[in-house]
């Protein structure tokens, strides 16, 4: 299975789709609202350049783990491929179990990507520990991703999880605050942002940026949505779902 999910990394990371939507459009984000637009009130407050970058990482991230754990999944479900891997082998679990580590392992360059840019472009410096303790954080938090990629995966198949996999990253990217600020947001609905992965994760990482905070909750946020599309996953994950005609 190793050797499956090496490959599997390998040739996600030199797709052309993977590096646009997962590394360039989070870069263009940075870029545009960090050097080229001034937004009062949002760009212009102390630290932005920092608190940005760790909330496109996170953007970065999740989709990278939709796309090597929903879209690649899905894609070899409707194609009648997951199925002929799984006459192999490598069993229907193990080949699940391949596409979940490969896309927590996609969303690590993603992150990386990122927080290299952040450097680059805006100087961007913190210790070497909390350099660490977020990369660990990011990452670590960024497991949620890949196992929603999972769920959508085995619940959508063909060229349709695409489209599922968008309609889970867009609304959660932006209510979470990933992209443009939650302030102007009613009320109820920024009450409700706070108990998101994206924000709890973007959260999580900003506590690392900073060296301190509390970080019970938005862990306890995480590890909610884990389980509940971790249930998803395995109540679907039959070996009869990876038929293409299902």
């Amino acid at each position: 299975m190793t050797r499956y999910i090496r490959l599997d990394v390998i040739s996600m990371v030199r797709s052309g789709y993977f590096i646009v939507f997962s590394v360039l459009f989070s870069a263009g984000f940075y870029v545009m609202f960090t050097k080229l637009f001034t937004v009062a009130g949002w760009t212009s407050v102390p630290g932005f350049a920092v608190t940005y970058m760790v909330a496109l990482a996170v953007s970065g991230a999740f989709y990278a783990a939709l796309t090597g754990g929903g879209i690649r999944l899905g894609e070899e479900r409707g194609s009648g491929w997951a199925r002929q891997l799984t006459l192999t082998p490598l069993s229907p679990r193990r080949y699940v179990l391949g596409k979940l580590v490969a896309a927590w392992l996609l969303a690590l360059p993603a992150l990386v990507a990122i927080f290299i840019l952040g450097v680059a472009l805006n100087q961007v410096a913190m210790p070497l520990g909390n350099w660490a303790l977020l990369v660990a954080a990011t990452w670590g938090g960024s497991l949620c991703f890949a196992v929603f990629g999972v769920a959508v995966g085995l619940l959508v198949a063909g060229e349709a999880t695409q489209f599922a996999c968008l309609g889970v990253f867009f609304p959660l990217a932006i209510l979470g605050g990933l992209w443009f600020p939650t302030s102007a947001f009613p009320e109820t609905l920024r009450r409700i942002t706070d108990y998101l992965p994206t924000s709890a994760l973007y959260r999580l990482g900003v506590t690392a940026v900073h060296g301190s905070g509390s970080v019970a909750t938005p862990i306890l946020v995480l590890a909610c949505w884990t389980a509940l599309a971790g249930m998803v996953a395995l109540a679907w994950l039959r070996p009869e779902s990876l038929s293409p005609t299902r």
